[in-house]
């Protein structure tokens, strides 16, 4: 399992379909990110909200000595979103990046070889990954928290496509990604308890 705390970050921003009429805010979003070079991380969440649906991307950063380019997937529990749109947003925001980083030559703390660095937009590629279906209208929100943690369970170091295997319609049943909904209230009230315990010890 990859050591996630360097590995992985979560982008706070959230690229959806619209941002293709309005333009993405590449200035912004590098704000958001704060200094991170995404292309250090093995992989980077972006969770898609577009039209009252939540839907998954994952940008994939290979090992050196795969000699390939990042890995876009996009994994929707409704199937709703447009994966080549939001595969085309991701792509502007990744060459926006890569151009930031070239202006001070070949960056030496990444992961990728050479060779695929300098032509690196055109060596991303793009997948529509077959994941299981919510069997409901609502649970989108918990599905992609579940794709999350399952993916953090069971990614490789650093992923190569043919390490897509992995996933399919039978990756985890439904069932556990709506059963979230649960551990999150449980989660919940221990924290709201911790809070009223600690607010009582203050007053006595």
């Amino acid at each position: 399992m990859p050591d996630f705390e360097l590995s992985l970050h979560n982008l706070a921003s959230v690229l959806n379909e619209r941002r293709q009429q309005d333009g993405v805010s590449l200035a912004k979003l590098r704000r958001w990110l704060k200094g991170v070079n995404i292309f250090e991380k093995a992989y980077i969440f972006v969770p898609i909200y577009y039209r009252l649906h939540w839907s998954l991307a994952v940008i994939c950063i290979p090992a050196r000595e795969d000699k390939i380019g990042p890995i876009i997937l996009h994994l929707d529990s409704l199937g709703l979103h447009t994966s080549n749109i939001i595969f085309q947003n991701i792509r502007s925001f990744l060459k926006a990046e890569w151009e930031h980083l070239n202006q001070a030559g070949v960056p030496t703390h990444i992961p990728i070889e050479e060779s695929i660095w300098k032509t690196l937009i055109s060596n991303i590629e793009t997948k529509k990954i077959e994941v299981p279906q919510q069997d409901n209208d609502y649970d989108c929100g918990l599905f992609v928290l579940y794709f999350m943690e399952r993916f953090i369970k069971d990614a490789p170091p650093r992923l190569i496509m043919s390490d897509l295997d992995m996933f399919g319609k039978k990756w985890f049943r439904p069932a556990e990604a709506s059963r979230l909904r649960d551990s999150i209230k449980t989660l919940l009230e221990k924290h709201f308890e911790d809070a009223k315990n600690k607010l009582d010890a203050i007053d006595s």
